[in-house]
């Protein structure tokens, strides 16, 4: 799952965003390297899998959530969009499963730092899980009390975190990895050529694109800055196609570069841009630096878990607050943090962690955790595509700077293709993947993946069962 979102940062109403800066602000938001290994097994056909993920997803929901945003900019964001077009129960519903994929994406990330960590140290620590559950530990309780102090503490952690740990290191990735690219060929770990370019009709190879998928999730929360565009109409489309062309092309040529140096066989989805950096700087004798650009990749990753803490947590608070959840969870400290829920998804992340990191698999087990996350947002992003389509019939005369252009033709394009390629996606999640060796049978694997997913998706259920039954005594 790339989760590098910010919501935080917020211009000063009297300032507009132009062009570029609203599509730098999308960039931040979006790129993570951690996702670049599990793209990286397929190769060059990686190419194809990322357009077509960013013309029938990536794109679809940029457009979506900046005519939502323009149109319904009060604090709530998913929960406010659904709500206004199905009802609060639907709107619960939604920024639930935004909670809760955060929630389930815990490990991954933590898993990430605490691999990143341990090289550092001695990679040999990489094999000691009790190390692993540790620094995973430390960092998750570490970042929640974190969030305690505020927005303003928060964001400029992550602000920084993102610009000097994520964006820096991917473009020393490609520089390096695009030196590679003829060794790479040669070896035979990249070819370039129609057979290899164009995705393989087997569906544990089409599985990817669930996990691409979810690396390109997120671009709803820089379209709630639409009503700090001086000319949203124009500027926002054109920010988004920029944002979208950046965010590729890192995306694929970082992949690229990992799967130029590194064979399928000895890939670790957890720790393979450490791999990369390794094998990159040895080759030029510089290996000093390799730890440097690892340092610098943790403390990106520091800061795309920070934000994620914090981010979906606000906006369940929303609901909270219109009493769709016990009382205990509207509690907020001093500085407006709702620290109720950040215990709650500490608590939940502890749980989570130790189920992660002790199963026999890792890898099998990121994989699985990583899947399941990418099928509960797509879930809350088939919702979120109703909505938008629902609110063009509904609300027709409701005021929004910008518009999907075409009408309500348009609409059912952009909101069609979107939610048709939701659908398809999370079905193709259920597939067993061929290039990750998970020790569960076909069946077993995709009922897994069932049963995790009705598990998640029950509490908003449950606690508006109590709320009605609380109100008719």
């Amino acid at each position: 799952m790339t989760k590098s979102i910010n919501p935080n940062i917020s211009p000063a109403p009297e300032k507009f965003m132009g062009t570029f800066v609203l599509a730098m602000l999308s960039v931040s938001a979006i790129i993570s390297l951690r996702n670049l290994p599990t793209t990286a097994l397929l190769g060059t056909q990686s190419i194809i899998f990322f357009l077509a993920a960013g013309l029938c997803f990536f794109i679809p929901v940029a457009l979506a959530c900046a005519e939502l945003a323009s149109g319904w900019p009060k604090q709530g964001g998913v929960y406010l969009w659904v709500e206004e077009a199905f009802g609060p129960k639907w709107g619960f519903l939604a920024i639930w499963l935004q909670w809760v994929e955060s929630v389930v994406w815990l490990p991954t990330i933590l898993s990430f730092i605490a691999a990143t960590t341990a090289y550092l140290i001695n990679p040999i620590l990489l094999n000691n899980k009790l190390f692993l559950v540790g620094i995973m530990l430390v960092v998750l309780w570490g970042t929640t009390f974190l969030n305690f102090k505020g927005i303003k503490v928060s964001s400029l952690f992550s602000t920084i975190g993102v610009v000097a740990g994520t964006i820096i290191p991917g473009i020393v990735l490609i520089v390096m990895g695009l030196s590679q690219l003829p060794k790479a060929e040669t070896l035979g770990l990249l070819r370039f050529s129609s057979d290899t370019l164009f995705p393989a009709t087997e569906l544990g190879t089409l599985v990817t694109f669930t996990a691409i998928l979810l690396g390109l999730c997120g671009m709803e929360i820089p379209a709630y800055h639409v009503k700090n565009v001086r000319h949203p109409r124009q500027e926002f489309p054109k920010a988004m196609f920029l944002a979208t062309f950046i965010i590729l092309a890192i995306s694929i040529f970082g992949t690229l570069a990992i799967a130029a140096v590194i064979p399928k066989t000895d890939m670790s989805l957890i720790s393979g841009p450490m791999q990369a950096f390794h094998i990159f700087f040895n080759s030029f004798g510089l290996s000093w630096a390799a730890p440097l650009l690892a340092g610098l990749t943790l403390l990106g990753s520091l800061a795309l878990l920070n934000t994620w803490i914090i981010g979906p947590s606000k906006g369940l608070l929303s609901t909270a607050q219109e009493g769709q959840m016990p009382p205990l969870f509207k509690k907020t400290n001093p500085a407006e943090v709702p620290t109720a829920l950040l215990y709650l998804q500490a608590i939940c992340g502890t749980v989570l962690i130790s189920i992660f990191v002790f199963n026999p698999s890792v890898h099998a087990a990121y994989w699985i955790v990583n899947t399941l996350a990418a099928q509960i947002y797509l879930l809350m992003y088939f919702i979120l595509f109703l909505a938008l389509i629902r609110l063009r019939y509904t609300q027709p005369n409701t005021a929004r700077s910008y518009k999907i252009p075409g009408g309500k033709l348009g609409v059912w394009i952009v909101g069609g293709i979107g939610a048709i390629t939701c659908v398809l996606a999370l079905l193709i999640g259920f597939v067993k993947p061929t290039d990750i060796e998970v020790h569960y049978a076909a069946h077993h694997y995709a009922l897994l993946l069932l049963i995790g997913m009705i598990v998640c998706s029950l509490p908003p259920f449950i606690f508006m069962w109590y709320h009605k039954k609380v109100n008719t005594k």
